[in-house]
């Protein structure tokens, strides 16, 4: 199944290439969800392999999971071809989640829904129909592990993109100061506050580029796996992407504050 998935991967991105092969920007997006989707497999089978839930599990189920990870983000292409093509944006996560239900294979709950509602506050995930629905306690188990699993390798995967290649996609991830509508070198007092709940920043405070980076930081509230910690931790993501916020505004006191929520909060949760 996983063979087959990455497959149908690369299918989907040479046909964005051939539609939008003659914009840069374009071009290097579709390059970007091509390098994440494999650095989110990368980070998935981390994780994987470091819980125990994840351990007890078969080789065809592992097999399953680690296909669900690697098609997450199937419909990013006909997103961007969507850009190019200056259509209405849509929710790749949903989209994906229905393409994927149209091909047999992939035809599973445990694959459809978690990838529909990855990138969802998580209220999304547990209020839809669907998952209502199962009665079978091991069904559920299964596809909540999986969809924790995909959130937090598809977070782990973009911290790392704009940690260690910044130059090149952190443009795709925090705008420049004059692209936002405040251009000021500071944070929402707003977005601190939402910060300092412990949670997702709600995307519409964001004004500054500063907020931008801030909000990109709050996604360590939503990891679910103690390895996902870890993990980010060896690759030193919390450091860096606080050394990455300090360039969009100039209160070091303040950096280092919120530094300091990030990591007793995940000192406190993940032990």
């Amino acid at each position: 199944m996983l063979k087959n998935a990455l497959n149908l991967l690369y299918s989907e991105y040479e046909r964005c290439l051939s539609i939008v092969k003659n914009s840069d920007f374009h071009i290097r997006y579709a390059e970007e969800k091509i390098h994440h989707s494999l650095q989110v497999l990368g980070a998935g089978n981390y994780i994987i392999k470091h819980e125990k839930w994840f351990q007890k599990q078969n080789e065809d189920f592992i097999d399953m999971v680690k296909t669900a990870v690697l098609l997450h983000d199937i419909a990013r292409f006909e997103e961007i071809i969507g850009l190019w093509n200056k259509t209405p944006r849509i929710d790749h996560g949903v989209v994906g989640s229905k393409k994927l239900r149209d091909i047999p294979e992939y035809n599973d709950i445990r694959i459809t829904l978690p990838i529909k509602h990855h990138g969802h506050v998580k209220e999304k995930f547990y209020e839809d129909e669907e998952y209502l629905a199962i009665k079978d306690d091991k069904l559920r188990d299964e596809v909540e592990h999986i969809f924790w699993l995909i959130r937090d390798a598809d977070k782990i995967a973009n911290f790392n993109i704009v940690c260690y290649e910044t130059e090149k996609y952190m443009p795709l991830f925090v705008p420049n100061p004059d692209q936002t509508p405040s251009s000021e070198l500071k944070i929402s007092l707003e977005v601190i506050e939402d910060f300092k709940r412990h949670k997702t920043v709600d995307y519409s405070l964001r004004q500054t580029a500063a907020d931008h980076s801030l909000t990109f930081i709050s996604w360590f509230f939503d990891l679910n796996y103690k390895a996902s910690i870890i993990f980010c931790r060896k690759l030193n993501l919390i450091k860096l992407m606080f050394d990455g916020l300090q360039n969009y505004h100039n209160d070091k006191l303040l950096n280092e504050e919120l530094r300091t929520e990030v990591d007793d909060f995940l000192n406190t949760h993940f032990q």
